[in-house]
């Protein structure tokens, strides 16, 4: 899973989240100290991510089951933590980041 991710989702640029940026920003507000702005922000691009794409319409070629009952703080902490797995792609573009980990978490079943 790793390397399709890394295979789709280029260095990050300017404008965009490297998989390191967005992991800090949900990181922010561990323990309910500080900054609310950038934990909202984190649940924002996740949820928004994971919105555009499911089992019948893919994003960089990954499929999820957004079908299941998942809250979005649970969202976060599957990319979260699937980033922080895989820290060579800290470097990249964070919306395939969330594609890889979402589909690997939340496998589509064959009849989807």
């Amino acid at each position: 899973m790793l390397a399709a991710a890394m295979l789709v989702a280029a260095p990050a640029k300017a404008g965009y989240l490297t998989g390191a940026e967005l992991t800090s920003l949900c990181r922010a507000n561990v323990g309910g100290h500080g900054h609310v702005v950038e934990a909202a922000e984190c649940l924002g691009y996740i949820v928004g991510v994971a919105d555009t794409f499911d089992c019948v319409e893919p994003l960089h070629g990954f499929h999820w089951d957004s079908k299941r009952n998942i809250s979005q703080p649970q969202l976060v902490s599957t990319v979260v933590n699937w980033i922080e797995a895989h820290p060579s792609a800290e470097a990249y573009e964070s919306d395939g980041l969330v594609g890889a980990a979402l589909a690997e978490a939340y496998p589509c079943t064959p009849q989807q």
